[in-house]
């Protein structure tokens, strides 16, 4: 939209005449059964936004490690959820279990692990040879189900790096599997111990002379939220994100509750793409009613957002779900505030939202709905989260005053080229 465009509308306070066509969707006379069919299509978006991540869209993840090295507690930490516990797995190779997990698209390879006390050699026929033994499940699971990354998990109070370690990380090197190793448990064992650890996996990894571009990861992890390190689980969770390959790094950050700053570049890529395509054609509301303004591309949107922050997690605070809660209260800010959001748009209500004013709308609310999940999230992780708070954030008033603000900030980036 120009500034003269602009200009003469916030003049007049009417819309031009090519802006609205004539009512195209007039509202049914049963409302009751509107919203439930309007709800029902929103409930569609949701499961066709997780069904289109099929199993070539999944990052692949496997977790290797002695028994009992905390493999299922790192991968706890890195999701921020409970992944383990609640994936249904299905061995994929003997000894290793592939859980896939409901409403997250992200698949994870669960290992049994290793008996501490376990010898390696290359002698096969040893009943003993369990190290040896557990390589082999471990490659076979690598190059049969084409991991994309390894989390290696070793007791730090155990103090010891075996050489079943130390030949699987190579192994998985030798490969060009991204391979982190993760020392667990930090919080039961002293920082001289962890560090003495690290220059063993560094020296029997990388060597004496190690090249820094193909220096060993190595992390930490505890369940002490007191206990601070420099290369942590969030860090673990970047290096994650950045070894996946690109086609696969949106599914691994819709599937963890961390990586906030990478979620909303997300989700502001997102937005971006849904307002420029808005901005190339006229769209009709949903036919549900004029005080339910939302057309079918941002109901497309708000699913993918919803689902991005992992919002359906919160229909057991509400007690129901989050189409009945959310959207009533988003179609109702958007169609209620509508002539205050975009200059001259009043009398769209009912008929044909315009090229440019449906890309404004499209992105305020966007980013209005963004900035409640994201705060709605934040509670949940800190503890402080209840019904009445879903219910305040996801408001009429709370989204309409902040997709105001949004738009007014859209509007003038337009203005300005």
């Amino acid at each position: 939209m120009s500034s003269n465009e602009v200009t003469g509308q916030e003049a007049t306070g009417t819309a031009a005449p090519s802006e609205v066509a004539a009512p195209q969707n007039p509202a049914p006379q049963n409302m009751d059964e509107a919203l439930k069919e309007f709800q029902k299509k929103f409930r569609e978006e949701m499961a066709g936004f997780l069904s289109g991540y099929d199993e070539n869209g999944k990052p692949r993840i496997l977790i290797a490690g002695a028994t009992g090295c905390g493999k299922s507690t790192v991968c706890n930490l890195v999701f921020n959820r409970e992944i383990t516990a609640s994936g249904s797995g299905e061995p994929t190779t003997r000894g290793v279990h592939k859980l896939s997990i409901p409403d997250i698209p992200v698949i994870i390879y669960d290992s049994e692990g290793y008996e501490t006390g376990a010898r390696f050699s290359d002698r096969r026929d040893s009943a003993e040879d369990s190290g040896q033994k557990y390589s082999d499940i471990i490659m076979n699971a690598v190059g049969k189900e084409q991991i994309d990354l390894i989390w290696y998990c070793i007791s730090a109070p155990g103090g010891r790096v075996t050489d079943v370690d130390t030949s699987l990380i190579k192994q998985f090197r030798a490969l060009k599997k991204p391979v982190a190793v993760v020392l667990t448990q930090i919080d039961v064992a002293t920082e001289e111990d962890c560090e003495e650890l690290k220059k063993i996996i560094v020296q029997e990894v990388d060597g004496p002379d190690p090249d820094p571009a193909r220096k060993i990861a190595v992390f930490e992890s505890t369940t002490d939220p007191e206990i601070t390190v420099p290369q942590g689980i969030p860090e673990l969770h970047a290096w994650s994100f950045d070894h996946l390959m690109e086609s696969r790094q949106d599914a691994f950050v819709i599937s963890c509750r961390r990586g906030f700053d990478e979620k909303d570049k997300l989700a502001k890529k997102w937005i971006a793409a849904a307002a420029t395509a808005a901005a190339t054609a006229s769209f009709s509301p949903l036919p549900f009613s004029d005080t339910l303004l939302i057309t079918p591309a941002q109901l497309t949107l708000f699913a993918r957002l919803l689902h991005l922050w992992n919002m359906t997690e919160f229909e057991k605070v509400l007690g129901t779900g989050i189409a009945e809660t959310l959207m009533p209260a988003l179609g109702r800010s958007l169609a209620g505030n509508l002539i205050k959001l975009i200059p001259g748009a009043g009398a769209v209500i009912g008929g044909i939202i315009n090229a440019s004013v449906s890309s404004t709308l499209t992105y305020a609310s966007g980013m209005a709905l963004n900035k409640s999940c994201r705060l709605l999230l934040e509670k949940q992780l800190a503890g402080s989260l209840t019904a009445s708070v879903v219910r305040e954030l996801l408001s009429s008033e709370t989204v309409a005053s902040a997709a105001q603000e949004y738009a007014e900030s859209y509007r003038k980036k337009k203005q300005e080229g």
